[in-house]
């Protein structure tokens, strides 16, 4: 499962905030699992019609990985990489090793804890790993500077996969499924100090290999096997899903409604969902080219932000007359 990494231009200020924003370009960082070098960085560009990527460019400048896998944006602006060991690894976006530490246990799919520049990375293994499936390293400064400890995870189930936090709720959902495979979805339950974490199941046979938050819909969003599943907390069921050329891996989301999912079949599923707020209704557009052999991992868009104005107190601070497109912004419950 897990992350690989987008620097997305996106569409700023009010303009941005008040309009639908079908049109996207900008840079992804990517990794692969095998091959001579591991991590990447493409451009992308949506015109509102047509989804196309350009020439990747392999990060040749840091020395070779044990592995790479999960993949996302530290607080400091560099990218956190799973060597698929023991090896939790920190570089520059210009392909600069700045350190490497020890997480505790294998490091495949990576997820923080907040945005903050002291946050916790949540280190999975994929598979393997009985009871200590995660591990967690704490941030300094917005980046490595210790090794971690790993967690003993109990409840309903302990090979975790996945991990998705939502801010709306406070609560931190967990996927259990494998490789190519269906499997639990539940919620979790840290303990950061005794170092454990409790799961419980809420669905089974679902997508579940690798989640994220969608600031977008507020929900929460899946991928395995061939499925791309959107779950809304409110319901508490599955809301919409998208078959595509699987197998998938790990996925991510903007605040203005495209998805980008990596398949291990080479292709960079996309979808464009920002008029309907639901993955799978007709009439999105939708494509999946080839981005690379082996392809792994893709992250998020770039550095977590600190802090953000929510969409609703922004609106309030505009005043009434923008109540209406506030209905429009605010998608929770589009559902139902």
């Amino acid at each position: 499962m897990a992350h690989c990494t987008f620097k997305a231009i996106l569409l700023a200020g009010l303009a941005a905030t008040f309009m639908w924003a079908d049109p996207v370009s900008g840079n992804l960082f990517y990794t692969t699992f095998a091959g001579a070098n591991r991590v990447f960085e493409v451009s992308f560009n949506f015109t509102g019609a047509a989804f196309t990527l350009g020439a990747s460019t392999p990060l040749t400048g840091i020395p070779p990985l044990k592995g790479a896998d999960g993949l996302i944006f530290a607080p400091d602006g560099n990218l956190l990489v799973g060597e698929q060991s023991n090896n939790l690894a920190e570089i520059t976006t210009a392909g600069t090793l700045v350190t490497t530490v020890k997480p505790g246990s294998p490091s495949f799919a990576l997820t923080l804890s907040s945005p903050a520049k002291n946050a916790i990375v949540y280190s999975l293994c994929n598979g393997g790993c009985g009871t200590h499936a995660i591990s967690a390293v704490t941030l300094s400064g917005g980046g490595l500077a210790s090794n971690g400890v790993r967690y003993t995870v109990s409840g309903d189930d302990t090979d975790i996969r996945g991990l998705a936090f939502d801010p709306v709720t406070g609560t931190w959902y967990y996927g259990a499924a494998g490789d190519n495979a269906l499997g639990d979805f539940g919620t979790i339950v840290f303990d950061d100090t005794a170092h454990t974490a409790v799961t419980k199941v809420l669905l089974k046979k679902v997508p579940a290999h690798d989640l994220w938050f969608d600031p977008f819909t507020d929900d929460i969003f899946m991928n395995g096997a061939s499925t791309i599943s959107q779950y809304n907390p409110v319901s508490g069921t599955i809301v919409s899903s998208i078959k595509g050329k699987g197998p998938f891996d790990n996925a991510t989301t903007d605040d203005h409604g495209h998805l980008f999912v990596a398949s291990n079949n080479g292709g960079l599923e996309f979808v464009d969902y920002d008029k309907s707020g639901l993955i799978g209704a007709a009439g999105n557009f939708a494509a999946e080219p080839f981005l690379a052999k082996n392809l792994d991992d893709i992250a998020p868009l770039g550095p977590p932000v600190v802090s953000k104005v929510p969409e609703s107190n922004a609106i309030v601070l505009l005043g009434t007359a923008f109540l209406g497109i506030a209905g429009m912004l605010k998608r929770r419950n589009v559902a139902g």
